[in-house]
């Protein structure tokens, strides 16, 4: 996977979870029973307390949370979220930092430690268990297995969760969210979806800019192609359509006038940058780079994004994937 594709499915996930609502919503519905017991779900907030030491704060970018307990005297736990798009068979040498980043932060400002309970939320399509350290030490006695530090963590692999019960959370915008999130790999899966995402999202009164952020992911990271698309949003219900093609026209149009302003900045000959001149708006460069990246052939791009060849190869070219 692209680092740039990559970056969207963080992007969107973070978005997605940094709504307190959105976020309980999912954890009161896959965090273990046991676990919700002892916590007050309803008090999670976002922290925007730095948990570790300054000179690591670049290599944990994902969303931290705060809860109470719901012990007479209450107190605070961290819930790390740490997203994953890929498998990584180091992700819990990389929680391990984390965690011990914090104690050692904790006692140099002579603070009481919290508990982190470390999120694993996995999002790809390979298949990926629970990691544990011990499969990085694959040839060690039982004896020697015995050092092998345990960090207890939860592991969540989206494709494993039932359908019915991602539906059922109670937050619509984050059920829509985690359906996309979940077919985003697989475009026949996502073409199926799409009804039922925008259908969700039509039983919504304040979306605020929530169904655009949705919209631009899945028309970005997926690789449904323009006809699947086309038929995909015929089949959703009008209400819905009308705020999605009022939202795709003012993006393109938004685009345009970004468009007219680089060509009259830079002044933009005719011929293969005229595509430019007629206001090629961002995202569909985002997504003729993705594309481009998937090894996808340019005729198919010009089909998926309505551009002309000569367009797609214009923006190749000024993004350095080409030769000019």
């Amino acid at each position: 996977m692209s680092k740039k594709t990559h970056h969207l499915h963080d992007k969107f996930v973070k978005a997605s979870f940094s709504d307190p609502d959105r976020a309980i919503s999912f954890f009161e519905r896959f965090l273990p029973d046991p676990l919700l017991k002892e916590i007050d779900i309803q008090s999670l907030k976002v922290s925007q307390e730095s948990y570790i030491l300054e000179d690591l704060s670049e290599h944990f970018s994902d969303i931290v949370f705060e809860v109470k307990t719901l012990d007479n005297e209450p107190i605070d736990i961290v819930l790390l979220f740490e997203h994953k798009s890929s498998p990584d068979k180091f992700v819990l040498i990389q929680v391990g930092h984390y965690l011990f980043s914090h104690y050692f932060k904790c006692i140099a400002d002579k603070k009481p430690l919290k508990l982190i309970i470390p999120f694993i939320y996995y999002q790809g399509k390979k298949q990926w268990e629970a990691p544990q350290l011990k499969a990085l030490f694959p040839n060690l006695s039982d004896t020697l297995g015995e050092y092998i530090p345990s960090i207890r963590h939860i592991f969540i692999a989206l494709r494993s969760l039932p359908e019915e019960s991602i539906e059922n959370i109670r937050n619509g915008m984050m059920a829509a969210a985690i359906l996309a999130q979940r077919s985003a790999f697989d475009p026949i899966k996502l073409a199926a979806d799409f009804q039922r995402i925008f259908t969700i999202f039509s039983e919504i009164k304040d979306r605020g800019n929530f169904l655009e952020q949705l919209f631009v992911y899945i028309v970005n990271v997926s690789d449904i192609s323009k006809f699947e698309l086309n038929e995909a949003i015929e089949s959703i219900p009008s209400k819905i359509k009308d705020d999605i093609m009022t939202t795709y026209s003012r993006i393109r149009q938004e685009g345009e006038q970004i468009g007219r302003q680089e060509g009259e900045q830079i002044g933009i000959q005719k011929g293969e940058q005229i595509g430019i001149q007629k206001g090629i708006f961002k995202n569909q460069v985002q997504i003729v780079l993705n594309c481009h990246e998937n090894k996808i052939p340019v005729p198919l791009i010009a089909n998926i994004t309505q551009l002309s060849e000569i367009e797609v190869i214009s923006i190749l070219k000024d993004n350095g994937k080409i030769s000019k």
